[in-house]
């Protein structure tokens, strides 16, 4: 067992990477539960499907188009941090138009899929 806790990664659009800066978070979706607490105490739960969902900051090079960032959708991405465990996003869209920031030197990237899967 290794003691190496996350510290990167490396998304990955088609056959290329999409260079980021470091923060990017990963949500895989699947069942939210929502407590549904009754008058006598008793705690129920109702479900719900949440959808994956993927948030970074692009290093806005010569290489990336704003618009292809833009018009993203029905692609295939894959989230691989430094610890393995990768996560491919099926159907990935963007869920917002990315912004650029020419201060802090990044574009926003928001992305959602039809589901993740663990690879």
């Amino acid at each position: 067992m290794s003691n190496q806790i996350v510290g990167r990664a490396k998304i990955r659009l088609g056959s290329g990477e999409i260079l980021t800066k470091k923060g990017a978070t990963f949500d895989p979706g699947g069942v939210k539960r929502n407590p549904e607490p009754s008058d006598s105490g008793k705690t129920f739960f109702s479900e719900e499907t949440a959808s994956p969902s993927l948030k970074c900051s692009v290093m806005p090079t010569a290489d990336i188009s704003l618009a292809e960032l833009r018009d993203l959708k029905d692609a295939t991405v894959i989230f691989e941090p430094d610890v393995g465990k990768s996560w491919m996003m099926v159907k990935a869209f963007v869920t917002e138009p990315p912004v650029m920031d020419v201060s802090g030197k990044s574009i926003s990237l928001n992305l959602s899929a039809e589901y993740s899967e663990e690879v």
